[in-house]
């Protein structure tokens, strides 16, 4: 890698780290997301009310993260244990209200704190709530238990909150524990939202606010939000305002009061509180998960992404000339040793033409059967006769001949062809 290509490098890298160095230390924006999980500290989660469930009951509180029907299938012989369902939404299905249903008759408790009462759930139990509306932009809504134990308190939601309640239920088997009380809800309304020239709207805006006039007289008696109904030696609780037991609220003066007197209708044995049907559950917690929640982070990781393919495309362009290509030099081996050949034999040396023909024959053996030809004896033959595979007595003939005429100073043409003749024979064995 080159300077220049380095210094590119390091700065990409240089800029990616600044992001994250700026993304560490900025605050993060206030999350106001519906949470209800045990864990979560922001405003719409339940770390407080989980982290005092345990005092509340004294008892061992447990957070549940799977399905009910699996849940319920492991605790089969619990008894005097409560299980709590707190979220925004919580549609139970036939098969999960069957395994509560059986869960209560044992004398334990299903608490469910929730907007609204949909699917087997109202059904099964003869329960209906009223459609979401609001009047204002943060709905008010001001709430009591009915026991006059409480004193008939009440206690006053506003942010995040909506006015639901109970539209029917059967009266032989429920208990109304709770109430939402008229809270003004007209109050400053209509002049907010068509100023003072209503009398002047068109039909459309009138017949808007007629019907906001007609929903609002819902409010003006007390109505229940909050029912206890009987199963076997237990009970089942719907309540319709969840974000009473929200961190924002229970860290609000008095306001863990109210939970604190919802709770003291369960059981004082253990206490199941469920995880798994969340809006703010975490499904996936791997790290590149978490990136890509979070906006700045996510754009980080894509701008990385984006640099180092640039940084490859560029770098894959061609940064020399290509190189032509050459063929190998041809192997002239043969021909030099004709060449040679020829100038011995113009010139009559015979005896130089035996000698390089021994010369080559020892360093083929050598360089193929890796034999030392410094002394060709007795040994050296046997040795030579396994390694080549040629039998004793043809490597013993061809060796002695060799031997034989390096000893001799002049030679014949007669002993060169028999030369010749006994090393072809015995290499081509």
């Amino acid at each position: 890698m080159d300077k220049k290509s380095k210094i590119y490098l390091y700065l990409i890298f240089g800029v990616v780290a600044l992001m994250l160095f700026l993304e560490v230390i900025t605050p993060q924006p206030l999350s106001w997301e519906e949470s209800y999980t045990s864990g979560d500290k922001i405003p719409y989660g339940a770390f407080v009310l989980y982290d005092q469930l345990d005092d509340l009951f004294d008892q061992k509180v447990e957070s549940i993260k799977e399905d009910p029907v699996s849940f319920l299938k492991k605790h089969k012989e619990d008894t005097n244990a409560n299980y709590i369902f707190i979220n925004n939404y919580l549609g139970f299905d036939k098969t999960e209200l069957d395994y509560m249903l059986e869960f209560a008759e044992r004398g334990n408790k299903v608490f469910v704190s929730t907007q609204s009462v949909t699917g087997a759930a109202g059904d099964t139990l003869k329960l209906a709530s009223n459609k979401q509306y609001t009047y204002y932009e943060e709905d008010t809504v001001r709430v009591r238990l009915n026991n006059p134990v409480f004193e008939n308190r009440s206690y006053i939601y506003k942010k995040g909150s909506s006015y639901r309640h109970f539209t029917s239920y059967d009266t032989t088997r429920t208990t109304v524990l709770g109430e939402v009380l008229p809270f003004e809800p007209l109050k400053g309304y209509i002049k907010n939202v068509f100023g003072e020239n209503l009398e002047s709207a068109n039909d459309s805006t009138k017949s808007i606010v007629e019907k906001a006039i007609e929903k609002s007289k819902s409010r003006q008696v007390p109505q229940a939000n909050f029912v206890e109904i009987k199963v076997g030696e237990g009970a089942i609780y719907f309540h319709l305002n969840p974000i009473a037991f929200t961190n924002y609220y229970l860290l609000q003066e008095g306001k863990e009061q109210y939970v604190s007197e919802v709770f003291s209708y369960l059981n004082d044995g253990p206490v199941f509180f469920d995880d798994y049907g969340k809006s703010g559950r975490r499904v996936v917690a791997s790290p590149i998960r978490f990136v890509l929640n979070n906006n700045a982070l996510k754009w980080s990781w894509y701008i990385t992404l984006l640099a180092i393919l640039l940084y490859f495309i560029f770098k894959a362009k061609r940064e020399q000339r290509a190189i032509p290509v050459r063929k190998p030099l041809a192997n002239s081996t043969v021909e030099f040793t004709k060449t040679i050949g020829n100038l011995y034999f113009q010139n009559g040396d015979v005896s130089g033409l035996i000698n390089k023909k021994i010369s080559f024959f020892q360093q083929k053996l050598r360089s193929k059967y890796f034999v030392d030809t410094e002394r060709m004896d007795e040994v050296f033959i046997k040795r030579l006769a396994v390694k080549a595979g040629v039998s004793q007595d043809q490597t013993k003939e061809t060796i002695e001949y060799i031997n034989h005429l390096r000893k001799k100073p002049v030679h014949s043409e007669h002993e060169l062809k028999q030369l010749n003749k006994r090393i072809e024979a015995f290499f081509k064995d």
